[in-house]
């Protein structure tokens, strides 16, 4: 003992290192039960017993440590004061303490957005520990590199360093892992899978009793509820935030905790001089850090409600810092800069700069290569997009409102095509969720699916961390004169959904005009859609002695959907239908409306005016068969001879005559109209991984790649039409991954379609084809000629023989 009777046998000097020491370590423990407060206060005591008496280098740790309390505690600026104060010192230190130091002066930077300091300092710790074997300590810098790419905005660079970090054999706590994660799926509006992650992190941190990274957790949740609009999770979640970081003493994160109970405030309308008194504390010159940045939009919002225009004119301006902003963030400034302008009364200044937002957003999306990050990134338009067409919906210009709507409609298609470099690991992984998938069905709770689930993780992981190509992009959407010459030039009838204010509106544009009408309310329309969906699926599922019955329901329906999105409109010609996400699943073709009328189903009006309508080459085809079809053999024999010499193989390369994977690949990448007759699977939970049977095992959407030679992909499988939605109309699945990766035209069904009439139809399609039809009315002529061939419908554009 230090105060025993022993102690007069000790070196003073020595005995000094040793209190020191123990008050150093005591420190944190102090913080972890009392706050930052206290544990700074126990290091001050050190500072008051070294002073003058002790070597610099105990000054320095405690130093050191003060610098770690401030970085726990989220005090940036006060923790590189203190770590400054080490640098005089930093090769006396042992090589862990430098490290220590390293880590602690980069996370400080890089949230202070210092991005290249804090790189070159995490840089440094990762050389460090890789020289002398310091896993745990190449572990934290490798994790805040991932850290500091999210902070830069590279949202698949981030995903990729800190899976690296995770990938690594330390024996540390999750917790923190599991938050910098969470905060990055957030970022790329996947809101579902980060509430999940930061739950793990939440469960991590209570058993490891971390009651800093708890508070830190439940203020995330809070931030992924506010995402998706439910104000009364958002704040109770708040509420456990607040209440957790109360407890230790934590004043800082509690106040910004407040914040964001300003923000829930804010968006149910209510007590305005509360949130302004709580943003006021966070007043600066020049926001840097989110919370002082988050602050400043508050001030903003409640300037705008109390119509306080010069207030909110000098707040913006201080936000026009040169720091990376997330995208999150970036749009919701727009936001508040239009509001403003609209405002003061500049209705076409708000318009650019809600232009320039949009724009944003669909650079950003081409920035990753993930078709779900792409969709998720869309999550944070939601606010400013309903804005911008509520604007322009009380404009009364129906061209304004058409020019709104689709600049943020299905942004992502605006994008360059996907064309991910080659990776065996990847390719190694998808095998094997081949390999399992094609031994059949297993249990949902077995090992096998356990082993599917992990499969399907890592390999969206891989997936997400590839960054996109934008060579060539042109994210310009399409104008409302633009998309009217077109319409006329192609004899086309457009016809578009959306939603405002919880109802549908429809916008027809005939080529010389744009109709607008709202329809009701959105909620019983997508009611009637999903109703309409599940009887026509279970009509063409049915025995034989229940199929009068079903389809009486499939027709009422059926007429139901068709009274409410096309009653009181008459169309002619080809009819290019723009839905929805509630929507994008409908089998359009068996619509009463619809069926005398050619149709196509585009994902955006700007994705089908760039689609070209005619064939760019010579017609070469390839007509593939998947195993488990009776007819399929019959059904790709028959396509072949109605393109006769155009075709350049049938059937697959197996014994049997079946196609495997790379045979899909390779016609995809070499052929202009590919054929796949084969079982297909739409997955609804994990869309990407929807698939065709074949004979080595499912082929995925998300493995498909770009370049592809294809211009039509004809899908005779079930299902594989249906896509799931994501904000902004984003859709996901195998129809719509092929549209991404650049084909012109995809032919495919939302619902089962029987063996024998899809072999029939395909061959009477295909026939209609090579005779020079083009494929939406190609489509209508079969249907009209084989029963049940109304299932299969075009998406993307049509596409006929030149």
């Amino acid at each position: 003992m230090l105060d025993g009777p022993d102690v007069h046998d000790l070196d003073p000097m020595e005995v000094l290192r040793l209190r020191a020491r123990i008050h150093i370590t005591r420190a944190v423990a102090r913080f972890g039960i009392d706050g930052p407060e206290a544990g700074l206060s126990v290091l001050d005591e050190v500072h008051r017993m070294v002073e003058g008496q002790a070597p610099a280098l105990l000054g320095a740790q405690a130093h050191l440590q003060a610098g770690a309390i401030n970085v726990m505690a989220s005090n940036w600026r006060q923790a590189l004061v203190e770590l400054e104060q080490v640098e005089p010192h930093l090769d006396e230190l042992v090589v862990p303490e430098r490290c220590a130091a390293l880590i602690n002066r980069g996370l400080a930077h890089l949230s202070l957005f210092h991005l290249d300091l804090g790189r070159a300092d995490l840089e440094a710790v990762v050389a460090l520990a890789v020289e002398h074997s310091l896993p745990l300590e190449e572990f934290k810098a490798r994790h805040n590199l991932g850290c500091l790419a999210y902070l830069a905005g590279d949202i698949p660079g981030a995903l990729r360093l800190l899976g690296e970090a995770a990938e690594m054999d330390v024996d540390i706590t999750t917790a923190r892992g599991h938050l910098d994660h969470g905060k990055v799926l957030l970022d790329a509006g996947l809101v579902d899978e980060a509430e999940e992650v930061l739950q793990r992190g939440l469960d991590a941190a209570r058993l490891d009793r971390q009651p800093f990274e708890r508070g830190e957790i439940h203020l995330d949740l809070a931030r992924a509820a506010l995402l998706r609009g439910d104000m009364a999770q958002a704040r109770i979640r708040a509420g456990n935030a607040v209440r957790t970081f109360r407890a230790i003493h934590a004043a800082g994160p509690a106040e910004e905790v407040e914040l964001l109970g300003a923000v829930i405030d804010l968006g149910v309308g209510r007590r305005l001089t509360r949130a302004a008194q709580v943003a006021s504390r966070w007043d600066t010159p020049t926001p840097t850090l989110p919370a002082e940045r988050l602050a400043t939009r508050i001030q903003v919002e409640v300037a705008l409600a109390r119509h306080d225009l010069g207030t909110a004119r000098a707040q913006l301006t201080r936000l026009g810092s040169g720091h990376p902003v997330a995208l999150g963030v970036l749009l919701h400034e727009h936001l508040l800069a239009a509001m403003l302008a609209e405002a003061e009364g500049d209705h076409t200044r708000a318009t650019g700069i809600m232009r320039e937002a949009a724009a944003r957003l669909a650079h950003d999306q081409g920035d990753v290569h993930s078709l779900e990050v792409r969709a998720g990134l869309a999550f944070h338009a939601a606010r400013i997009r309903d804005a911008d067409v509520a604007a322009a919906t009380d404009s009364g210009s129906t061209a304004e409102l058409f020019e709104s709507v689709e600049r943020w409609r299905a942004a992502s298609h605006r994008t360059p095509p996907l064309r991910p470099s080659d990776d065996a690991e990847t390719a190694a992984l998808v095998g094997r969720l081949r390999q399992i998938r094609q031994a059949g069905p297993h249990e949902a709770s077995g090992p096998v699916d356990d082993e599917v689930t992990t499969l399907q993780a890592a390999i969206t992981a891989r997936l997400r961390a590839v960054r996109g190509d934008r060579v060539g992009e042109d994210l310009h959407p399409a104008t409302a004169q633009l998309a009217l010459e077109t319409a006329a030039e192609r004899g086309v009838t457009l016809v578009t959904f959306h939603e405002i204010r919880g109802t549908v509106v429809r916008l027809v544009l005939d080529g010389s005009r744009i109709l607008q009408s709202v329809l009701g309310p959105a909620g019983d329309i997508a009611a009637a859609a999903v109703r309409a969906h599940a009887d026509v699926r279970a009509t063409a599922l049915a025995p034989p002695s229940m199929a009068a019955f079903l389809g009486q329901a499939r027709e009422r329906s059926l007429l139901e959907v068709d009274r409410a999105l096309f009653g009181g409109v008459q169309v002619e010609g080809t009819v290019v239908v723009v839905p929805t996400t509630a929507l994008a699943s409908l089998p359009w073709r068996t619509l009463p409306s619809l069926a005398p009328h050619p149709v196509v189903a585009a994902p955006s009006v700007t994705a089908w005016v760039r689609r070209p309508t005619l064939a760019t080459r010579n017609p070469s085809v390839v007509a593939l068969a998947g195993p488990g079809l009776p007819r399929a053999h019959e059904e790709v024999s028959g396509v072949s001879k109605a393109w006769g010499r155009h075709t350049g193989s049938a059937g697959g390369t197996t014994h049997g005559g079946y196609a495997v994977t790379s045979d899909v690949r390779d016609a995809l990448a070499s052929s202009s109209v590919v054929h796949l007759a084969a079982h297909g699977h739409h997955v609804d939970q994990s869309p990407l991984f929807s698939s065709l049977d074949l004979a080595d095992g499912p082929v995925f959407a998300h493995e498909l790649r770009a370049p592809l030679a294809a211009e039509l992909v004809i899908l005779s499988a079930c299902d594989v039409g249906r896509t799931r939605g994501q904000a902004g109309d984003e859709p996901l699945g195998l129809a719509a991954a092929l549209l991404s990766l650049g084909v012109q035209c995809v032919v495919a069904a939302t619902n089962p379609v029987r063996d024998d009439v899809a072999a029939a139809a395909m061959v009477d399609l295909h026939q209609r084809l090579a005779a020079g039809t083009d494929v939406a009315t190609a489509l209508r002529d079969t249907a009209a000629h084989v029963p049940g061939a109304e299932a299969f419908c075009a998406y993307g554009s049509t596409w006929q023989t030149g």
